[in-house]
Order: structure tokens, then sequence, then C-alpha cells
């Protein structure tokens, strides 16, 4: 079922409209109308691997951000968005198809995305059938599956994930490798990505375009040019309460976190290259600008260092910012949004009709009011002895759908750490309650009654 009303000055223009966009969209590419950038305007998508929302502008006092915060001064920085799935594979089959994880039935990094799904449009092949020029540099896919989504223009700027990476062995968790290396940001595999991606916008900037820039830090193993390391000395590193319950940790633990922080910064930098091009362009008014990271990555939570593929929030949550034209500029949206909306609110942002299909909600709507009503709950699942299993997150509760029929309740007014479990407090029942009915009832029931959509 759709829940996308789009809306016009009039109701006699969006009755013609819709049928006109209707009748193009089934027309086959021939009768699409070209996107020019005085029709339609641009798509910028920058991505982070494995990223967690620990920026600067997302509140955190150490890591230092000055562009992405930068970024989010133009437009809208959402606090509570997650991811479907807290592996790369899945997370980006979802974002990209605009279809959840029991939809796409990818569930680990080693199934085609397009095995159930089929030919789906994928973004980027949606917005090229209407007439944009679409490109990608880096990871955008998961790695060996980025044949499956067709560009004008594919490149690759190197692959950190084959290298060697090995692991320390520990009682509690594997310890992640890093390296502080020698070269210069323009010599590494994300310094070459942010370059080429300006040098694709400066040569294609006379045509609507849908271009992204898919960083492969900050993933294992954590490599980036010394000068980022030296931003984090190790012995400044606060370690998490897990981290230091059991035994006293040595170095390696804060080196390690250290590695991660100057990874966020380099990429951080990297961001800063396409941020100035866009500006000494004059694209920022007609340019939307999407940054995101596929999935989160335990540094510490819960014990676990380096960890995904977990349902607790330090996996599940992301960073997600859009600047897009005519829309509010440094702003804040506490509502729950999740990464499989991004395909409906980019083609309503464009003044595109949505494919048929999608599973995601457009929150184009919170882009104009950041504190309206919205969705009851964001879905995150996990294949668990077969099955998938959820953890539902409302704007106070997380509840993890146990698949032992158990469960977990965590309360983040006043347990944002997620280290009491309240599924057994009796002065939570009514809350287990509503989060099992939640569970049971599933996305569809957990988003608004009506979305107004206006087009561009």
């Amino acid at each position: 079922m759709r829940l996308l009303i789009t809306t016009f000055p009039r109701a006699r223009d969006c009755f013609f409209s819709v049928v006109i966009l209707s009748v193009l969209a089934h027309c086959g590419s021939s009768a699409l109308p070209k996107a020019t950038t005085l029709t339609r305007p641009n798509v910028l998508i920058i991505t982070a691997d494995d990223l967690s929302a620990i920026l600067g502008c997302y509140g955190n006092p150490i890591i230092k951000t000055p562009n992405i915060d930068r970024l989010a001064a133009r437009g809208m920085l959402f606090e509570r968005a997650y991811c479907q799935y807290a592996l790369c594979n899945p997370s980006r089959t979802s974002m990209l198809s605009g279809r959840r994880p029991e939809t796409t039935a990818v569930f680990t990094n080693t199934i085609d995305p397009r095995t159930s799904i089929g030919d789906v449009p994928f973004l980027p092949e949606f917005f090229k059938q209407w007439g944009y020029f679409t490109a990608r540099v880096g990871k955008i896919a998961h790695g060996k599956y980025e044949d499956s989504v067709n560009w004008d223009v594919e490149k690759s700027s190197g692959d950190n994930e084959t290298q060697d990476c090995p692991f320390r062995r520990d009682s509690r968790f594997h310890l992640p490798c890093w390296e502080a290396n020698d070269h210069n940001d323009e010599d590494e595999p994300d310094g070459k990505t942010a370059r080429q991606i300006v040098k694709l916008i400066e040569e294609h900037q006379g045509k609507a375009f849908f271009i992204a820039a898919g960083f492969i830090q900050s993933h294992l193993p954590f490599s980036a040019p010394k000068k980022y390391f030296s931003l984090y000395p190790p012995d400044s590193i606060v370690l998490t309460e897990e981290l230091t319950r059991n035994e006293k940790p040595d170095r390696k633990e804060r080196e390690a976190i250290a590695a991660y922080y100057a990874c966020i910064s380099f990429i951080d930098a990297q961001v800063g290259v396409i941020i100035e091009a866009l500006e000494r362009l004059n694209l920022f008014d007609n340019t939307i600008v999407v940054f995101m990271s596929d999935h989160g990555l335990h540094m510490g939570e819960q014990g676990w260092l380096a960890r995904k593929r977990t349902l607790f929030e330090a996996d599940t949550r992301v960073p997600l910012i859009i600047a897009a034209p005519a829309k509010q500029a440094n702003a804040v949206s506490s509502r729950l949004v999740e990464l499989v909306d991004l395909y409906p609110t980019l083609t309503a942002l464009c003044g595109l009709p949505a494919p048929e299909g999608l599973e995601g909600t457009s929150i184009v709507p919170l882009l104009d009011e950041p504190d309206r009503p919205w969705k009851k709950a964001a879905f995150t699942s996990k294949l668990i002895n077969g099955k998938p299993t959820f953890s539902v997150r409302t704007e106070q509760f997380r509840y993890i759908a146990s698949h032992t029929g158990s469960g977990k309740l965590y309360d983040h007014q006043s347990d944002p750490q997620e280290r009491t479990n309240l599924v057994k407090d009796r002065r939570y029942r009514e809350t287990v309650a509503e989060m099992k009915r939640i569970v049971l009832e599933g996305w569809r029931k957990a988003v608004p009654a009506e979305i107004v959509v206006p087009v561009i």
C-alpha cells in the first residue's frame, strides 16, 4: 500500500500532473522528459562505511568533523536515523532498492542483490530513466555486487577490505587492525574518490546529475595519513564502562578507538573537498546533498570493539544529513527516519513519481516541519536461525524481539547506552506489550496516517 500523497498548487494541476507522469512512467524511457538543471535538481549522495552517528554535529565533543558539520548547517540533521540491517550488503541493497531486507531477502554479504527482487530499478537507475546523468565513484552497492547497479559512469578508487587485516585474539573481542600511513590525502583511495567526484561534477554540471561518492573508511582496516592520527592521542581516549569493568584494558584498545576517530576525520576532510567544489561552482542552490552511512560500529558499547551485525543502538543508528534547495538550514529533527526512506524522499524532492513497491516513507514533510508527528517506530532486522528477528526503536524505547521469546527492552531516556534490560521489570509490563504489538503489526502500521509531499 502506498502512503505517498503528492500535492500541487491547485487540485486540477494535481490531477493532470499525476496522470501525465503515470503515463510517461509506463511508456518506456523514450517518452520520458530529459532532465536538465532548469527542470530538475541535482542529487549528490556521500556515504561512509561503518560510520556511527558520533560526529561533531551529533554532539560529540572529541571527534573533529568541521566539514560534515558545515554541511549539516546547510540542511537538516536527523538525530534518529536507522539502518534496516547492520551489515554492508543488506543495508545498501535496502537503501538502493527502497525495500526492506525481508523483501530483498539479502541478509548476508554473499547474496546477489538481484536474486529475489529481479530487475526492479535501483535508485540511480530510476533517475537515469528520467534523463539524469548517473555516476558513482567508490563503494555504493556492496563491493562484489557493484555490477548489480547500472550507472552511466562507474569508477573504483581501491578497496581496503581486500587488504590483510589480522586480529588480536581476546577473551572479549577481536581487536581491529589499523595503520597510520605516510600518504597524502589525494593518494588514499578515498582521497581519489573525492577528487574524481569533483571532476565528474565539473564535467556534468550543465545537466541534471545523480552522483554518488562511496568512501571505504571507516571500515576495517582503519587506515589514514598520520596527521589525522595525531588529532587523537591514545591516552586521551575515554573507554566505555564495559571495556573497563572486568579487567584493566591495555593501550591497544585506546589505539584502536583513536584509529577509528582518525579515519572519521580523514573522511571529513574528503567531504570538505566536495563541499568546496559545490560552493565554487554555485551548485548548492540546485543540488540535493545527502550524507549518510550504511550502519554503525560498536566502539566499546556492550563490551564489543569494531563489531557490527547487532540490533543495538551503536550498530543500527546512522548519521543522516540532507541539504536540499529551499528547505530549512541548520535544522535538526528528532523524529524517527530510516535509510529505506531515502528512495521516495529523493524522487519527491525531484518531482518524480515514485515507482511502485517502495517500502520507505518520504521524509520531505520533515524537511519543512522537523518536529511534526511522524513514525511510531524504526525497524532493523537480523537473520537468526534462518528467521528475521526485529529490533524496534521508538523515540523512547528500543525493543529487541529475541528468537527465544525472552526479548530485551531499553529506556533511552534513562539508559541511552542500553545497559539495563527492563523486559522483566513489572513497571514496564505495558510498554513491553506495546512494543511486541508494534513488532507484530510491522512497519506499515508505524508510518504516519497521512503524508503530504510537495513537488519542486
